[in-house]
């Protein structure tokens, strides 16, 4: 199982920026949270790491990196 970047977890929601026709980063203030880039099909990477999921749509791959955020951030107030 892949996890995030070993940061705290964001206290802001995710604002989705295109970085070129082919890529868009998820920030949490100014920490990049995972990247989504267009190889002929969508691949997520959490952070700078390694793709952590693949996608036929790129509203798919934001939903897979929204929903790990919302998992990582119940799970530290858990802790």
């Amino acid at each position: 199982m892949t996890s995030l970047p070993s940061t705290s977890p964001p206290e802001t929601a995710l604002r989705w920026v295109e970085v070129d026709p082919w890529t868009w980063q998820a920030l949490a203030g100014s920490s990049v949270m995972g990247s989504v880039t267009y190889e002929s099909r969508y691949l997520l990477r959490f952070g700078q790491g390694a793709v952590a999921g693949v996608h036929t749509s790129l509203e798919s791959a934001k939903s897979q990196l929204d929903a790990w955020i919302r998992w990582e951030v119940e799970q530290a107030r858990d802790d």
